[in-house]
């Protein structure tokens, strides 16, 4: 498959899933969940949803959480796309955020601020 195709079928599988994530209400879900990225399988029978979390909440129990609503998201994909075989969901954190987080503390206190963007050099 090109990697325009993949490119095309991750980006509408992100745009689905987003829409479908946004719409739950499972207790587990706390904060906003968003979806970042969707990598597929070379052969579309797999897909790792990449999520992030804002305003708090556990990682892993939106993991459960989401892994819990796969089959109707699966559902929704499967109903709005026009692929043979609708992948299977995967849900993990998206490693990115994690990174930017850590880079962003470690300029912080390179540069000496203490976190608000004020300078605790005297």
């Amino acid at each position: 498959m090109s990697d325009a195709r993949t490119r095309k079928i991750e980006a509408r599988l992100k745009e689905i899933v987003g829409d479908e994530v946004a719409s739950l209400s499972d207790p587990r879900l706390k904060g906003l969940v968003t979806v970042t990225g969707v990598r597929v399988s070379p052969n579309l029978s797999h897909a790792t949803v990449f999520y992030s979390l804002l305003a708090g909440g556990d990682p892993e129990e939106a993991r459960e959480g989401l892994q819990s609503a796969a089959g109707r998201i699966q559902a929704a994909v499967g109903a709005q796309t026009r692929l043979k075989r609708t992948p299977r969901l995967r849900f993990e954190p998206d490693p990115t955020v994690e990174r930017v987080t850590r880079i962003q503390r470690t300029l912080r206190e390179v540069s000496g601020e203490d976190g608000d963007g004020n300078g605790t050099q005297e």
